[in-house]
């Protein structure tokens, strides 16, 4: 049961850093095509991430996401990096880095939660692979 609320509390952070990233790159760009191919990865956090409150909520569990000092670092840095560079190609490029970033702390804590159910296992997989499929969509615009 640890491994399973160990493991859900890794997908919400993950699904809490991706959306509040892609709003802050929405936000940024004014390539139409770019906007809505992003407004459909926030979706897929978005669903991800309440797929996760809600088992943990079966758990008896409280989702525990970012940290607030977590939060507004990466919104300050986002902040940073597109304030010089808002080209669809530099905002591509820094959510390619964020779901390899994404995709890492995926496999980090399957690994390091080996006792998770594999209800709970499948969810962080799910998440896993929809940031694989996000740089690849993401590419595209490089």
């Amino acid at each position: 049961m640890n491994d399973d609320i160990s493991l859900l509390n890794a997908i919400v952070k993950n699904t809490e850093m991706g959306t509040s990233s892609l709003e802050q790159i929405i936000d940024a760009t004014d390539n139409a095509a770019f906007r809505a191919s992003l407004e459909i990865q926030k979706k897929g956090f978005e669903q991800l991430d309440q797929q996760a409150r809600q088992a943990l909520a079966m758990r008896g569990a409280k989702a525990q996401g970012q940290s607030p000092v977590a939060k507004i670092g990466a919104a300050v840095s986002i902040a940073g990096k597109t304030m010089a560079d808002r080209s669809t190609r530099h905002l591509a490029d820094m959510l390619i880095q964020g779901s390899g970033m994404g995709t890492i702390d995926c496999v980090k804590a399957l690994r390091d939660n080996p006792g998770a159910s594999s209800e709970v296992q499948q969810l962080a997989h799910r998440l896993q692979e929809f940031e694989e499929r996000n740089v690849e969509e993401l590419k595209t615009f490089l």
